[in-house]
């Protein structure tokens, strides 16, 4: 076993800081699938002198599933995010987030998605009725909106509109950039901002009307007010936090890029929409989980823009004990980044991997099931991530209906290919993507 010292040594151009997975892809084709980085000094105290990264499937395979037991979240999400959130089920290691996990599993299961189907079609057809006049939206801005509703209402069953338009708000405030602030006063913002979110849901959950059954919420008041209790109330308030900010952001990145994509690809988006329209024809509806479940075409699609723009570029884990890999030795304490992002890029994996082709995933190519966790978007082994299911009954839900009543156009210059996507916290918004929304009836007239 090779010592720590060994590991090759990258570091990022500044061309390529912006937007490294290219350049992760390219170190980890010609150095391996591991490599270390020298951390800058401001940013130390957070993550350590190094940071190692770990690319490809067998990388994937090691950290979320065969060696898994090696790893903390709590040491690498914690770390990356700043201590922006209360105690959460993303920041809970090995037994305590068994425990938890168990408590909230039954509320994600594909059986359960047909519960939140109403309450999502009605978040969907509410927030899109105007697309269209005028024919240009912001589509990443409009999705943000669309994906945190779609947690807050139909997911949780918060409400109404209006208050969780407030709190939604209120998160947005708790998630601005750093950079303003000194360290003293960050600490101070993030302390304020925080209460005041925790206490906007608690003012929803006085006021939430039971629709469902053994849901979210409910399964998480019966864990805390157990005897012995099985969380803290910290923690419900955590969990609450994260469901609503991974829920959304993952899913609003992945619906934007899917979109983004159909608009540049028209043969795609014509295919995809004689198959939305006949399950529309077949069902009378989208909104059912049996019209949902009839769109491979969209299903690969969605996975195709997922696997070219990972909403989860890194997933950060801190080593437990010394830990071997690839013939080198990682010490204890170490961040590590899990680069699910340009693992997606691997030639080797994926063939002409730039390249938007939702088509290698449907028979005979089938290349995600060529190599065992080379397709990772959402995680994968035992800690998949717990909204997967519900992810994509929502992408899948929001894409269907946007394709029955709208040709999607891209606006010129502004394609996939040039809109950077950084990270969710930063208060200067991006220009995201726009694109032109044009009413099919519009069309057949």
């Amino acid at each position: 076993m090779l010592p720590f010292e060994a590991i090759p040594l990258v570091e990022v151009p500044e061309s390529d800081r912006k937007n490294p997975v290219a350049y992760l892809m390219r170190a980890a084709v010609e150095r391996g699938p591991i490599f270390r980085r020298r951390t800058t000094r401001r940013l130390q105290s957070r993550y350590g002198p190094w940071q190692v990264y770990l690319i490809g499937p067998a990388a994937n395979r090691f950290v979320l599933h065969s060696h898994r037991h090696l790893f903390s979240h709590e040491r690498g999400w914690h770390a990356f995010f700043g201590g922006v959130w209360d105690e959460n089920l993303l920041y809970l290691d090995h037994a305590t987030h068994a425990s938890h996990r168990q408590v909230l599993q039954p509320a994600f299961t594909q059986a359960a998605m047909a519960s939140y189907l109403p309450a999502l079609h009605r978040v969907i057809v509410s927030q899109t009725s105007k697309w269209g006049a005028p024919e240009q939206i912001e589509t990443r801005g409009a999705l943000r909106a669309i994906a945190f509703h779609a947690v807050a209402e139909a997911l949780l069953g918060l409400g109404p509109p209006g208050a969780v338009a407030q709190l939604h708000a209120q998160r947005d405030r708790l998630c601005r950039n750093p950079a303003p602030f000194g360290k003293r006063a960050y600490w101070d913002h993030i302390q304020t901002e925080r209460a005041t979110l925790n206490a906007y849901l608690r003012d929803l959950l006085a006021t939430r009307v039971d629709t469902q059954t053994n849901d979210v919420i409910d399964r998480m008041l019966v864990a805390l007010h157990a005897d012995p209790p099985l969380m803290t109330d910290a923690q419900f308030m955590g969990h609450l936090q994260i469901l609503l900010e991974a829920g959304h952001t993952t899913t609003m990145d992945v619906a934007t890029w899917v979109l983004g994509f159909l608009a540049t690809h028209p043969h795609v988006q014509g295919r995809i929409r004689t198959e939305v329209d006949a399950a529309w024809a077949t069902h009378g509806s989208l909104a059912t989980a049996e019209a949902l479940r009839g769109l491979p075409l969209l299903s690969r699609a969605i996975d195709e823009a997922g696997r070219l723009r990972s909403p989860v570029d890194t997933a950060p884990r801190g080593t437990l004990t010394e830990i071997e890999f690839a013939g080198y030795q990682i010490p204890p304490g170490t961040f590590v980044r899990l680069h699910l992002g340009a693992s997606h890029r691997l030639p080797d994996v994926f063939a002409e991997p730039d390249r938007f082709d939702p088509d290698r995933f449907a028979p005979p190519r089938e290349e995600e099931k060529r190599t065992p966790y080379g397709l990772v978007t959402f995680g994968g082994g035992p800690r998949i991530c717990l909204g997967v299911t519900f992810a994509q009954t929502e992408l899948r839900a929001l894409t269907a209906h946007l394709l029955h009543h709208y040709r999607i156009e891209p606006v010129a210059d502004e394609t996939p290919s040039n809109v950077y996507n950084p990270g969710e916290y930063d208060d200067s918004l991006p220009r995201g993507l726009p694109l032109r929304f044009i009413p099919r009836h519009a069309i057949d007239t």
